[in-house]
């Protein structure tokens, strides 16, 4: 690991479990939209407004990579079609992306990004839309990207090269640390970065695809693998 100069990490399930927030956010935004929009809510039920969001990208091909774009064009959606202004989308938004936001990070994450920072340049990438500053993160990063500034989602590579730009870092010198063997094993070893599978729930390997050079269940496995030890969660 000599040659390494920095760690770019995945943040959903990665470094906190996703879907508690997400459908606790989906619950409470919900909740709001009964109370201050009832048509929408007497007409679509939670599942509904669901599967409406998931249709957005079939729809608008264009903004794949965008989630936060799905969540707002459905609710624009349903504010025509019941009535409401438009401006409802980013009112009731931004009511998801507070709870979205309200994450439970892994026991080990805080202390084992403080000993990694020490050694270490710290990025992020994501294809999510979590606000690192609400989580109270950002800090530990020198950079964070997601694909909605990008205007694109990993495995593009360009997601991957987008967090170095600038930095006088070479992928070869970049651990990319993730939980989706796609996105971000495959997609940070076809930018040339070098890939570490964080498999927190010992899932099989998909077979399609080549070993990773790294794996690990936790950030603990990362350190043990950088040779700074282990932290006590």
């Amino acid at each position: 690991m000599e040659s390494i100069r920095a760690i770019c990490f995945d943040l959903d399930n990665t470094l906190w479990d996703v879907l508690p927030p997400l459908r606790r956010a989906e619950r409470i935004m919900y909740e709001f939209v009964k109370d201050r929009y009832p048509k929408i809510a007497a007409n679509l039920t939670i599942e509904a407004m669901r599967a409406a969001r998931e249709r957005v990208p079939i729809d608008h091909p264009h903004m794949r990579h965008d989630f936060s774009f799905h969540r707002l064009q459905a609710l624009r959606d349903h504010a025509r079609t019941y009535g409401y202004p438009e401006s409802l989308a980013e009112e009731v938004f931004e009511v998801f992306i507070g709870e979205r936001s309200r994450v439970e990070l892994y026991d080990e994450v805080l202390p084992a990004l403080e000993r990694l920072r020490r050694k270490y340049r710290l990025f992020s990438a994501s294809n999510g839309n979590a606000d690192l500053n609400r989580i109270g993160l950002a800090h530990m990063f020198e950079r964070s990207v997601c694909a909605r500034e990008v205007g694109a989602a990993k495995p593009d590579a360009i997601v991957f090269h987008k967090v170095i730009e600038s930095t006088g870092l070479e992928p070869a010198q970049v651990l990319f640390v993730g939980d989706d063997p796609e996105h971000d094993v495959e997609g940070a070893r076809r930018a040339g970065m070098q890939p570490v599978w964080i498999n927190r729930t010992e899932a099989p390997w998909p077979a399609q695809y080549a070993p990773p050079p790294h794996s690990v269940r936790s950030l603990n496995g990362l350190l043990a693998l950088v040779g700074l030890g282990e932290v006590k969660a």
